[in-house]
């Protein structure tokens, strides 16, 4: 198992997406040691395991759609206080597995705005960073929650206001001037994958502008 584990990982880290899926396709229950990498503190990593899960997912719903489901629902079970688990990363799992897939699975979006409500903050940064994943595949799913959206531009947590500011970009929707003028001085730096999978630290500020730069257009 340990084994097993640290090759996915390797693979992983590497970004051999293709050898990572062949291997999954052998045995799909490897499928649940990969989403078991994203429980760490490395955001870097961490969006690395999100990415590939994202790939692996879209390979086995191919030949096993419901192991697929399945796991989906169990990554919104580890959401549940009854469930006896932490849910680490799981809101972003959903959100890259879901947003390859999104013929197959938009029937879970609602499921994933619907995490904004539950009492645990700390999943709300991954929960808009999910929402705006899954706009920049179909922006209309996520649209009409720009107004919920907007209330977490101003919240304490630099993640969650940063990626409240990058899902409202995804969406095409504007960033209310009353909270501009703070976000584009707002140095606080964040881990982000874009749409593109791409991984990288960005200030808040950069991201502000980037809403600046779409309203000129």
């Amino acid at each position: 198992m340990l084994k097993e584990k640290e090759k996915i990982k390797n693979l992983v880290l590497k970004e051999q997406y293709n050898e990572l899926c062949e291997l999954i396709k052998e045995k799909k229950n490897r499928l649940s040691l990969l989403l078991s990498l994203s429980y760490t503190t490395d955001n870097n990593i961490r969006f690395k395991v999100i990415k590939a899960a994202g790939y692996a997912a879209s390979v086995v719903s191919e030949q096993e759609l419901d192991f697929v489901r399945t796991a989906i629902s169990n990554l919104l079970w580890s959401l549940n206080d009854d469930s006896g688990s932490i849910g680490w990363s799981s809101p972003e799992l959903l959100g890259e597995i879901i947003s390859k897939k999104i013929d197959l699975f938009k029937e879970y979006v609602p499921l994933v705005i619907s995490l904004l409500k539950i009492k645990e903050t700390y999943f709300r940064p991954g929960v808009l960073w999910a929402m705006g994943r899954i706009a920049t595949i179909e922006p209309s799913h996520i649209k009409p929650y720009a107004p919920y959206i907007n209330m977490y531009l101003a919240d304490s947590i630099a993640e969650t206001r940063g990626y409240a500011v990058w899902c409202l970009n995804q969406i095409g929707a504007p960033v209310p001037e009353e909270h501009l003028k703070h976000l584009l001085q707002d140095t606080a730096e964040i881990w982000l994958m874009d749409g593109q999978g791409n991984i990288s630290k960005k200030t808040i500020a950069e991201i502000a502008k980037e809403a600046v730069a779409r309203k000129k257009q």
